[in-house]
């Protein structure tokens, strides 16, 4: 069963449950999905709901504290394939890229809206 959450958007002390959610969520996906569509189905679901809300609330408060980033290093080195990547919306591709660039020196972001 899967759990989404109902918690307020801004609320900051979500984000790192969302994101150890993901990280367990997606870990389970791995160990038991037999079928390669299935699983990326599954992880899709994940990447849109766990990981982008709480991507979104970590943005909104402008924190991201040590444990928040191992989390969100392990969601996107671990279990963000190309293929995956290709498969979400694009609001919550934009919500990855936004984090990912959100802790680069200004000189280093290279896109606009970036900045």
């Amino acid at each position: 069963m899967v759990m989404v959450n109902k918690a307020g958007t801004a609320d900051l002390k979500a984000a790192p449950k969302l994101l150890a959610d993901a990280v367990l969520l997606l870990a389970r996906i791995d160990e038991t999905c037999k079928n390669r569509d299935h699983a990326l189905t599954a992880k899709k679901f994940v990447f849109s709901n766990h990981v982008n809300e709480a991507f979104n609330v970590l943005l909104e408060n402008g924190q991201i504290d040590r444990m928040e980033a191992g989390l969100v290093l392990t969601i996107i080195h671990q279990h963000l394939s190309e293929h995956l990547f290709s498969m979400l919306e694009y609001d919550v591709v934009r919500t990855i890229e936004k984090i990912l660039m959100s802790h680069l020196p200004q000189e280093h972001r290279t896109h606009a809206a970036l900045v």
